[in-house]
């Protein structure tokens, strides 16, 4: 379904994507604005009472009458009490439910953005945690209070002209601070984010290659340059935060200044008898209920640009991934061959293909061994077949379908797969092998079993239950390639992709390897090997050679077994029939 425009819905009829999840906070919005509204009315029941005090019960000397005043305005500020809790539990709710749903965005479009420029980073979460701390926090329902403020500008000028346009001409002005207060600290406290954003990566980028910094002595390097990013940021964020703490201050002096004026005028038209005494204190108390939320909105203004920056920030990573969306349709488990067609793949940012025009078929029961130096395109191809890029020109199908089109969680269930660098997930090696799902312990057995792992995993200090995560127990390469097979080969899968699987093993994981492999081949699937050893490529039906993206030849080389087999049995046939 669509809306006029081109704007995907979804089947209740709200945009897709984060225009949806706002557009679904609407309702509860408009119910915490008329909660506001009725928290306004509880509120000016003091200002009320007092004024009755002063110009009734004092005079009249009434103790029934203050009694049931009393009664009745402790009611009210009962209720107020109820109603302001009911409206904080609405928007810490909100708040909740949009975090949530902005990390269903956040996660796979950082995953996605990873994939295509490696810009690995958790901004995009820090930024869902931003909108969800600032709808639940005071900002929003500070600015609804702000739009209630008219009744207590009528309530002034019912009290006395002059109250009102006190307080009217200190709203006009403390807007006209908020205004100011935007445009000389907006763009400061922006680029601020942003740059505290990219000190952020220079850290991440440290963490992620921990190894050779420490190795190679280049910490201090990383310190310098994170000094000199989060230097620009601290810079830029004092420059806006000065500013506006000024304003916030001159905001503050001018209420106050506002209410010395108004204390002033009511005693002047107290003195000339034209108002009684109780309308002096009930001015003041709806003058500063009336002014409150212009104050707090100067002052929590960095909240509101930090939440729009973080607003900003989202769409533009929901725009790049505009286009890019797969079908959610589960497809059957394949029974057809995989068809790499004329694939052709340029990376983001690159001038040139990675891979050029690859085409084979593989059918099922087949091991397709790919092989060629290094910066052949071996593992782009890989990740290709994989779906995890998509091929500029040409395609990848399994049975009949584009791997990249195919629905992941139902391409995951029926595929497995051993990158070239092996990574492993916090949690226990059950939780990895299973790929972190709830599987039966028969499952996970099974499949540490095919990788002949399970003897290796029970001489670990807990078995399957060993925490692999840090500070949890170390594995060594060898190891977690075992263990990264065993995870590719859980739920029997019917596409096998191997990148370099021996590339740490000894001579046991070795024929642990290929008793793997064949024993996938055996029961149909298609297994896909990358490697430069010719124990692995002995066991291949067909071999493609790549150089330089290209495939420069493709062997089949069960014809050619065939034909030696054949061209050694024939000549003794000939001399049998001879």
């Amino acid at each position: 379904m669509s809306l006029p425009g081109g704007t995907r819905t979804a089947t209740d009829g709200y945009p897709v994507g984060l225009s949806g999840m706002l557009a679904r906070c609407r309702p509860a919005l408009f119910a915490s604005l008329l909660v506001s509204l009725f928290l306004t009315l509880s509120v000016l029941a003091v200002p009320i009472y007092m004024m009755q005090i002063y110009d009734r019960v004092l005079s009249s000397r009434s103790l029934p009458t203050l009694l049931w005043l009393t009664v009745i305005v402790l009611g009210m500020l009962a209720i107020h009490g109820v109603l302001y809790f009911a409206r904080s539990m609405v928007h810490q709710r909100l708040g909740e439910w949009l975090g949530e749903k902005l990390g269903e965005i956040a996660i796979p479009a950082t995953v996605a953005r990873t994939l295509r420029d490696g810009s690995a980073s958790s901004q995009s979460l820090r930024d869902a945690n931003e909108l969800r701390g600032f709808l639940a926090g005071r900002s929003v329902p500070t600015a609804m209070e702000m739009l209630w403020t008219p009744l207590f500008f009528l309530v002034l000028f019912l009290l006395h002209p002059a109250y009102g346009l006190i307080g009217l001409g200190g709203a006009v002005m403390l807007a006209g601070l908020g205004i100011v207060n935007e445009i000389v600290s907006h763009r400061s406290l922006v680029a601020a984010s942003d740059a505290s954003v990219r000190a952020h990566q220079h850290i991440g980028a440290a963490v992620r290659n921990a190894e050779i910094v420490e190795a190679l002595g280049i910490v201090d390097r990383i310190v310098a340059r994170w000094r000199l990013a989060n230097g620009e940021a601290a810079l830029l964020a004092r420059r806006g935060h000065l500013r506006a703490e000024s304003i916030a201050a001159a905001s503050r002096a001018l209420r106050l200044s506002l209410q010395v004026l108004l204390i002033a005028i009511g005693a002047a038209l107290i003195i000339e008898r034209v108002v009684g005494p109780g309308t002096l204190f009930a001015a003041m108390m709806v003058l500063g209920r009336a002014l409150a939320p212009y104050e707090h909105l100067i002052e929590g203004w960095k909240q509101w640009l930090s939440a729009w920056a973080a607003l900003r920030r989202m769409r533009a990573l929901e725009e790049e991934e505009e286009g890019r969306t797969r079908v959610r349709l589960d497809l059957p488990v394949p029974s057809g061959p995989l068809e790499i067609d004329r694939v052709v793949f340029v990376p983001q940012g690159a001038t040139r293909p990675t891979v050029r025009g690859v085409s084979v078929t593989v059918h099922p029961g087949e091991v397709l061994a790919i092989k060629g130096p290094s910066g052949a395109g071996k593992s782009t191809l890989a990740r290709l077949i994989m779906g995890v890029w998509k091929p500029n020109s040409g395609a990848i199908r399994l049975d009949g379908h584009d791997v990249w089109q195919w629905s992941r969680p139902a391409f995951g269930r029926m595929a497995g797969y051993l990158p070239q660098q092996v990574a492993l997930f916090d949690g226990t090696i059950a939780d990895n092998i299973a790929r972190l799902g709830d599987a039966p312990a028969a499952a996970v057995v099974a499949a540490a079993r095919r990788a002949d792992v399970h003897g290796l995993i029970g001489r670990l200090p807990n078995g399957y239950d060993t925490e692999i995560s840090d500070p949890g127990f170390l594995l060594t390469g060898g190891q977690r390639q075992r263990i990264g097979l065993a995870r590719a080969l859980f739920g029997d899968p019917r596409l096998l992709v191997l990148d370099e699987p021996d590339a740490n093993l000894d001579q046991a994981g070795s024929e642990a390897l290929l008793a793997a492999i064949d024993a996938a081949r055996t029961g149909g699937a298609i297994v896909i090997v990358i490697s430069h050893r010719n124990t692995l490529l002995s066991v291949a039906d067909k071999i493609l050679e790549m150089k330089d993206g290209a495939a420069v030849r493709v062997e089949n080389v069960v014809d050619q077994r065939v034909a030696q087999i054949v061209g050694r049995t024939a000549p003794a046939l000939a001399r049998s029939r001879a």
